[in-house]
C-alpha cells in the first residue's frame, strides 16, 4: 500500500504522489487522509492545519476549498512540484478511476471535533457518486467514525487503527469487532505475537506502517502480515511480492 501516494518521491497526498502509485505495477492500495473544509468539501490533508505541506497557513477548516485549491502544496517537498495543490477527494477518485483500492483515513481531532456524523456522510457521498463503494476501505483511530460509515453502509469495508496509548492491552479481534470492521492497522513498532495470532484466530487482516526498509519488511512477512503502508512502495513492491 502506498503510503499518502509514494510520498518518498512526491508530495504526500496530492495527486503526483498518487499518479506514480497508479503507474507502479503491483501496488494494491493507496493511503490516504481526508478531512472538510470550511464548505464541508471533503479534501485530502493529513494535518488540521496547512503550513507543513502547502504555503497556506492555519487550520484548513478556516478556508473555503476554491481558496485552499490556490495554495502550493508541492514546493515544501521539491520546486519541481511548485504546481501541485491540495485536491478534494473527488480529485482523487476521478484521477485513481479504480486503477487502485483507496484506503481513506479519516482524521479527527480531539480539541477541534466536527459536527457528529458530518465527515462520515460527506465521504460516503463523495465515494458513493462515482460508484467507488466496491474499491475503498475506510480506516481511523477514531473507531466511531467507522461505526457510523457501517451503519450508514453495512456492506463498506472498514479499518481500526490502533492507538497504544487508548488500546493498550485491547486485542485486535476487540477493537474491530466492536465497529463492525474487519481489518486491524498499527505501527510496526506496536506488532506483538499475540496481536497477530488473536487476529490471525478471528479472521482479521493485520496490516502495518510505515514500512521503508527492507529489513524492516523482511521481519513482518515473516511475522505474516496481510498488508504493508510504505512511503516508497514503488521500491519495496517487488520485493514483497518476489
Amino acid at each position: 500500500m502506498a503510503h499518502r501516494g509514494i510520498s518518498g518521491k512526491a508530495p504526500e497526498n496530492t495527486l503526483a504522489a498518487f499518479a506514480l502509485a497508479c503507474e507502479t505495477p503491483g501496488i494494491d492500495m493507496i493511503e490516504l487522509d481526508v478531512r472538510l473544509s470550511k464548505d464541508d468539501e471533503v479534501i485530502v490533508l493529513h494535518d488540521r492545519t496547512l503550513q507543513r505541506t502547502s504555503t497556506g497557513n492555519g487550520a484548513a477548516r478556516n478556508y473555503l476549498t476554491t481558496e485552499i485549491k490556490e495554495f502550493d502544496a508541492g514546493s515544501w517537498f521539491d520546486p519541481s512540484f511548485a504546481q501541485e495543490r491540495i485536491p478534494t477527494l473527488l480529485d482523487v477518485l476521478m484521477m485513481v478511476n479504480k486503477r487502485r483500492w483507496l484506503n481513506i483515513e479519516l482524521k479527527s481531532d480531539f480539541f477541534f471535533p466536527e459536527k457528529p456524523e458530518l465527515l462520515e456522510r460527506q465521504v460516503l457521498e463523495t465515494v458513493g457518486d462515482l460508484g467507488y463503494e466496491e474499491c475503498v476501505m475506510y480506516s481511523s483511530f477514531n473507531h466511531r467514525m467507522l461505526g457510523n460509515i457501517r451503519r450508514f453502509n453495512p456492506t463498506a469495508v472498514t479499518g481500526v487503527l490502533y492507538s497504544v496509548g487508548r488500546d493498550f492491552g485491547r486485542m485486535p479481534s476487540k477493537l474491530a469487532r466492536r465497529v463492525g470492521a474487519s481489518v486491524f492497522v498499527c505501527a510496526k513498532r506496536e506488532v506483538t505475537r499475540r496481536m497477530l495470532d488473536d487476529a490471525r484466530t478471528n479472521g482479521i487482516a493485520f496490516y502495518v506502517y510505515t514500512l521503508n526498509s527492507t529489513s524492516s519488511v523482511r521481519r513482518m512477512i515473516e511475522l505474516g502480515v496481510d498488508g504493508i503502508l510504505s512511503d516508497i512502495a514503488d521500491n519495496i513492491v517487488q520485493f514483497v511480492k518476489r
